[in-house]
């Protein structure tokens, strides 16, 4: 059973700051829920007040802001999925939040709740991980901005300090011309790694490359360093690549036990994915831009 609580409903970002400031640890935002409630029910989480943010209309938005998509905290995966604007400036990502558990649970959970609670095994860190993705953050002191990598810290854990709001995120689409591919291994609607690449081919080769890998270990991780490795290569060259890079691999991404798979395993999928995510590249089956 749920515990009593208060229920505060702001109209702006600066009252939610304010509430949160005021009820200090006791206070919870609430955008979608979809976690929240699960962690409150059974006890996991204590609150005596949620802060109500789905009032808040900017919050609620998907829009252009120069040549970047901005998408509002309350945004929910449901909209990310079918939204014209998403799918045509961002399709990687709406086609990553396709796959975020069910229905029900794409039609409830936002996108600033998903990032802020840091679940390890979800999508949105993934797909946004490849684009260049700016989290807009507001609190007491007023607005900062962090890169996504640098919002996403651990498991459970990010950059967001008390008194702050995540307010959205501002995604620059990717260059015209280039090719995408959005790989992944689920069970029970729960992926247990998954895989997002973008990049440019030229004459059969990787011009620039983007990888990111999540749910393996504690959280999304770039693979910057295997990124500049595969620049100039042929897909086959860049396949072995990625066999022969197993120690990094499993260095970069931290793999872990759970019930979704053991270590090993998650290491031995990040190479079968990321293999598969490049071959799309090569030969167009993934997607492209422009």
């Amino acid at each position: 059973m749920l515990k009593p609580f208060r229920m505060m409903n702001p109209t702006t970002v600066s009252e939610a700051v304010k509430e949160l400031e005021r009820e200090g640890a006791a206070a919870k935002i609430y955008a979608g829920g979809a976690e929240l409630v699960l962690l409150l029910r059974h006890g996991l989480v204590q609150a005596s007040a949620l802060v109500n943010i789905k009032r808040i209309q900017d919050l609620g938005r998907i829009s252009r802001e120069g040549k970047n998509v901005r998408i509002g905290a309350t945004v929910t995966h449901r909209q990310l999925e079918t939204d014209p604007l998403i799918r045509a400036e961002l399709p990687l990502l709406a086609y990553a939040e396709s796959h975020v558990g069910n229905i029900r649970v794409r039609g409830q959970g936002t996108l600033g709740g998903n990032l802020c609670f840091a679940d390890p095994h979800a999508d949105p860190g993934t797909a946004l991980s490849v684009y260049e993705t700016t989290v807009k953050i507001a609190g007491k002191n007023g607005e900062r901005e962090l890169p996504v990598h640098e919002f996403l810290l651990g498991m459970y854990e990010t950059a967001l300090r008390p008194e702050e709001v995540l307010t959205g995120v501002e995604v620059a689409p990717l260059p015209d011309g280039w090719r995408w591919s959005y790989q992944r291994v689920e069970r029970f609607y729960r992926p247990t790694v998954n895989v997002a690449a973008v990049g440019q081919v030229r004459q059969g080769k990787f011009e620039e490359v983007r990888l990111a890998v999540g749910c393996g270990g504690p959280k999304a991780e770039r693979l910057w360093e295997l990124e500049k490795k595969v620049a100039g290569l042929a897909v086959e060259e860049a396949r072995r690549l990625v066999v022969d890079s197993k120690r990094y691999l499993v260095d970069q991404l931290d793999p872990v036990d759970d019930l979704l798979g053991s270590a090993d395993y998650k290491s031995y999928i990040t190479g079968v994915l990321l293999g598969r995510a490049l071959e799309q590249l090569a030969d167009g089956r993934g997607g492209s831009n422009g």
